[in-house]
């Protein structure tokens, strides 16, 4: 079972880091496209970092009463809607409500990481286990962030906007294959 999940596990999050790479290196690009400067793109990071602080603890919490699963599954869909919204916003206030949803789901998505990986890997193997993992992840968010730059030249933010949501929200589907 284990084994099982792990490769689940790693087809998922690979995904999900080739989706968030395409467009996480061009993101100060995208806030300067609507009147945003370093300012507003260092207060909209510091509101996602705060946002995902907080909720860290809260998940990691419940995730010991309610498991790992249902937590890495909302935080994928909703992580799926909320890149979706970048497509539509046209205001500061609407990108920084996003980049606190955006630190709420980043929070479930990497402590699910995290103690789901702490609880799939065996002691003995953990270490090679998890570079593995971390290496296969490393790679394709590499590979995405290289295309990224030219689908982005080619098709505009929106389009990657909604393939990224897309991509976030199959890598999800995935997780119900998840064995508790």
């Amino acid at each position: 079972m284990r084994l099982g999940n792990y490769r689940i596990f790693l087809l998922s999050n690979s995904a999900l880091a080739l989706a968030l790479g395409l467009f996480t290196p061009f993101y100060i690009v995208f806030i300067q496209e609507f009147g945003g400067g370093i300012e507003q793109f260092g207060f909209a990071i510091g509101l996602m970092v705060l946002a995902q602080s907080v909720t860290s603890y809260f998940t990691g919490k419940y995730s010991d009463r309610f498991g790992r699963k249902i937590f890495l599954i909302t935080g994928g869909f909703a992580m799926s809607g909320v890149v979706l919204g970048y497509a539509f916003i046209s205001t500061l206030i609407e990108l920084y409500i996003l980049q606190i949803l955006n630190g709420v789901t980043n929070a479930m998505q990497m402590t699910m990481e995290t103690s789901f990986l702490g609880d799939i890997t065996e002691k003995l193997s953990r270490g090679t286990d998890i570079g593995k993992y971390h290496a296969a992840v490393g790679i394709m968010t590499a590979l995405a962030m290289m295309a990224g730059g030219f689908v982005i030249g080619e098709l505009g933010f929106k389009v990657i906007f909604y393939f990224t949501a897309a991509i976030i929200f199959l890598s999800t589907l995935i997780l119900f294959r998840i064995k508790e």
